[in-house]
């Protein structure tokens, strides 16, 4: 079980027991805990999407791309 199925998890629960009580304000506190466990699993699929990741270019391959060449000799202290 990922981490974001487990938050939908905790939230489908806090609903449940949401269901079971008759006193409001813990109904509110519930319903409120569950909707951060929503938040919390959707931002978990967010950071878990890879379409989202940058992906820089080696210094080589941007040297390349700007016609610069790059020589060892002054690559970096002797």
């Amino acid at each position: 079980m990922t981490i974001a199925e487990k938050c939908m998890a905790h939230a489908r629960e806090c609903v449940r027991l949401a269901g079971l009580t008759d006193d409001q304000e813990v109904r509110d506190q519930l319903f409120a805990l569950a909707r951060d466990w929503i938040v919390a699993a959707r931002k978990q699929e967010e950071d878990d999407d890879d379409s989202k990741v940058l992906v820089f270019p080696s210094a080589v391959e941007r040297s390349r791309r700007h016609g610069l060449r790059m020589s060892l000799r002054h690559a970096g202290p002797r």
